[in-house]
């Protein structure tokens, strides 16, 4: 297999030759200066060496005349960097590099005396950083540790790894208040469809090298998205040696798992494939504690070419293509009075990004990607007469444009960029809820009338053409050695299911205490977030006409506004522990919400009067070095998010949104919520162990609080809180080279059997449920 895959990539690059120094294709780069710390004069010709903690690679660079030096394109991660000069002492910085960070350092080297000495610095940051307090950078290795019938989708493993992280009804993360705000952005392009599973195909971690989770404050660049931020750099062939792995996992639940994926670079060229398959009998969380029709099965595939015309050009190209089929989960009461609603969904996705990196100079570079992406949802409806005949067919096609420019000045990092995006939507509808209707008058169930003309169904059938056009500007600024700012402002036009212009300011500030360890945070950020992209012709039809107790149209889904102000502190400690405070205030306008149409997966979104959410963050970690062998986390998220009725635009169906007025607690409420672990391992033997933890105080079920109107509906309390652990025990054996052939592992997820339910927003909603305790086990071969 080596054989062939060595020939094609050496055929593509024939008429190539000549050395040429492979970084990892990222836009994360090292800057620095070196000078005399005797006079700060420049020290021209210092040899500088960055060796990669996460691949041993090592890359050497000289200061110019200057005393300046630059690595650019570098993977995110532990990097360590030595700067010897003659007659000089040397010097040697560990740092953490995140993906799209760039790091200015300067090195004041003493001379030397008779006997040489070497200064460490064990600093994980040479200066204060304006990201969040609370941001987390995770790696392949975190992905690997945990079972692999969870690494399906990111969002699952995101949910239990970051601060902040509250789980929902259908598997949907909510982060500070927000529904579904995960947003990817992938090697620095985003695409705008939803990453959970029962909203598009979702997207694998098994191809991410690493990836920064910022759920706080963030720069302009990062665009119109708020909530939580997934910044990925994916896997690359530049940082392998013509190696691959077979990962097969097994467990109770029909969770079977396979996957392969091989990855090499020549001089010029680098590859990295990937694909996996994957089925379960609990595929989405049911609205029962028995799992009844809820098995899906998926496929992910993923490609990448990195190829390095000379010092000043790269391009990269990334392929991917995802599909899943799964069941829509029925209850005991289901299987009872309607044996045949039997719902399933199907999703298919392709996307293509070609980026070029281009180094103008060591203080100047761009980045130009042109992406594309085609999806496609597809509910397929029951044939019970108990049942709502339900049946929604989505696709969306996106071409754009991203470009960036950056440019340092003296101690400013200035960044600028446009990004051109063309959403081509293309929505059916079908909506019979009459089967419903008759099995609620049956059981006494609550129920909305949600009817076409002539009580018959209710149909929809629009495409349209639109998008978003957007530009920014900022600038990362070194006032002094302790004060840093990042200062950026960004404008967005959007026109798909409305039009709107806006600009926001973003301004982050970070101040570190001299010889302290000790950073302070402060950061006001304004937000622009145009309508999701889900159903957002549907949602905007003003489909409200159809109820039968509040027959008025809505107007068209409306962007949201938002001014977010945070503020924290972060110590690190000795023995590489850091522990972050962080306290923030949201205040909404138009906030949006899922809605389900009765008794379907057919979502819609609603935009309510306004909201508010505040709250305050703790995270703790304890990371993994040559020296130890544990590694451990913990984050606390202490919350409070409000919504105010009524509904102003997009659909709903509980009509008690719409003629009231006043303050209730939000669904994604939870006054408390927590995710822990530790990993301890042996180097001698590869024998390693970890266990995860997880609280949350319970979610709202009805409106909990009325400043203006007294609620008709029943006020009821939350769910009841929950505890669950994870635990693993691995093995990675048969080494060679210092690389292990062979890793073994065995699971026990939801070690206390703790089938919880998870959500119930409304008595519309019969509330979903916690999977039971799991076992798995798995084997990986290196090759």
């Amino acid at each position: 297999m080596k054989r062939y895959v060595r020939f094609a990539i050496f055929c593509f690059g024939l008429g190539w030759y000549g050395p040429v120094c492979l970084f990892g294709q990222s836009e994360a780069a090292i800057y620095g200066s070196v000078a005399a710390k005797a006079d700060g004069s420049a020290l021209s010709n210092a040899d500088i060496r960055i060796e990669s903690g996460s691949t041993s690679t090592v890359f050497t660079a000289m200061a110019d005349s200057n005393g300046r030096f630059s690595f650019t394109g570098l993977i995110p991660g532990r990097y360590t960097i030595s700067v010897s000069h003659e007659n000089f002492q040397d010097q040697v910085l560990q740092l953490t590099l995140k993906p799209r960070e760039i790091q200015n350092i300067t090195f004041e080297l003493p001379l030397r005396g008779i006997t040489e000495s070497v200064q460490v610095r064990a600093s994980a940051e040479s200066i204060a950083s304006t990201y969040s307090p609370n941001s987390t950078t995770l790696d392949g290795q975190v992905f690997d540790e945990r079972p692999l019938a969870q690494r399906n989708n990111l969002p699952d493993i995101i949910a239990s790894a970051a601060p902040g992280m509250i789980r929902s009804h259908d598997d949907f993360v909510h982060v500070r208040g927000h529904e579904v705000a995960l947003n990817a952005f992938i090697n620095g392009v985003s695409f705008w469809e939803n990453p959970h599973t029962v909203l598009s195909s979702g997207l694998s971690p098994d191809i991410v090298q690493s990836v920064n989770v910022m759920t706080g404050s963030f720069p302009a660049e990062y665009g119109n998205r708020f909530g939580g931020v997934l910044d990925i750099v994916t896997k690359s062939g530049l940082s392998m040696n013509n190696e691959g792995a077979l990962t097969v996992g097994s467990g109770n639940a029909l969770r079977n798992n396979v996957a392969i994926e091989y990855g090499g670079h020549t001089n010029r060229f680098g590859y990295f494939v990937f694909t996996s398959g994957f089925e379960s009998a609990r595929f989405i969380s049911p609205n029962d504690p028995r799992s009844i029709h809820d098995t899906g099965r998926g496929n992910r595939n993923f490609l990448q070419f990195d190829f390095y015309a000379d010092r000043q050009n790269s391009l990269k190209l990334v392929l991917m293509g995802d599909g899943t089929n799964f069941q829509i989960p029925k209850t005991t009461l289901d299987d009872q009075y309607r044996p045949n609603a039997n719902a399933s969904e199907r999703t298919r996705a392709q996307s293509a990004v070609l980026t070029w990196n281009h180094t103008a100079s060591d203080r100047t570079f761009f980045t130009t990607s042109f992406y594309q992406k085609w999806s496609r949802m597809a509910l397929l409806p029951t044939n019970d007469p108990l049942a709502s005949v339900a049946s929604n067919e989505r696709s969306l096609s996106t071409v754009g444009l991203k470009s960036d420019l950056t440019r340092l000045i003296g101690s400013h990092t200035l960044k600028a960029g446009l990004d051109l995006t063309m959403l081509r939507p293309n929505e059916n509808l079908f909506f019979y809820g009459e089967g419903y209707i008759a099995l609620s008058h049956l059981l006494g169930l609550p129920h909305v009338h949600l009817r076409g003309p002539n009580r018959g169904p209710i149909t929809f059938a629009e495409q349209r053409t639109g998008g978003q056009a957007s530009a920014y500007v900022q600038d990362t600024v070194q006032f002094t050695r302790a004060l840093t700012a990042n200062v950026g402002l960004r404008f967005d036009r959007y026109s798909l299911a409305m039009s709107d212009s806006h600009f926001s300011p973003r301004v982050n500030f970070a101040y570190r205490f001299a010889g302290s360890r000790t950073v302070l945070h402060a950061s006001y950020d304004h937000f622009f977030v145009p309508p999701a992209v889900e159903n957002v012709l549907t949602s905007s039809a003003g489909l409200t006409r159809f109820l039968q107790d509040s027959p008025v149209p809505l107007p068209p889904l409306q962007p949201i506004r938002e001014n977010q102000f945070e503020l924290g502190v972060s110590q690190q400690f000795p023995n590489r522990l850091r522990v972050a405070v962080t306290g923030y205030y949201r205040d909404s306008t138009n906030p949006v919400h899922t809605i389900l149409f009765p008794d379907s997966r057919i979502y819609a979104y609603a935009n309510f009067d306004k909201g508010k959410a505040y709250g305050m963050e703790t995270k703790a970690e304890v990371s993994l070095d040559g020296r130890r062998a544990l590694s451990a986390y913990f984050n606390h998220a202490l919350g409070r998010v409000y919504f105010w009725n009524p509904v102003r635009a997009g659909f709903v169906d509980e009509t008690h949104h719409l003629g009231e007025s006043g303050r209730f607690l939000a669904p994604m409420d939870q006054t408390h919520t927590v995710n822990a672990g530790f990993v301890y391992r042996h180097p001698r033997t590869g024998l390693w162990a970890s266990m995860a933890f997880e609280y949350g105080s319970g979610t709202p079920i009805e409106a909990e609080d009325a400043e203006v109107a007294v609620l008709p509906l029943p006020i009821r309390s939350r769910i009841p809180g929950h505890f669950t652990e994870d635990v693993t025990i691995g093995a990675d054996i048969l080494r060679h080279a210092d690389r292990p052939r062979l890793g073994l592992q065995f699971n026990i997820e939801n070690l206390s059997n703790n089938v919880y339910k998870v959500s119930q927003e409304s008595v519309f909603s019969p509330g979903e449920y916690f999977h039971p305790r799991f076992f798995s086990a798995s084997m990986k071969v290196h090759f």
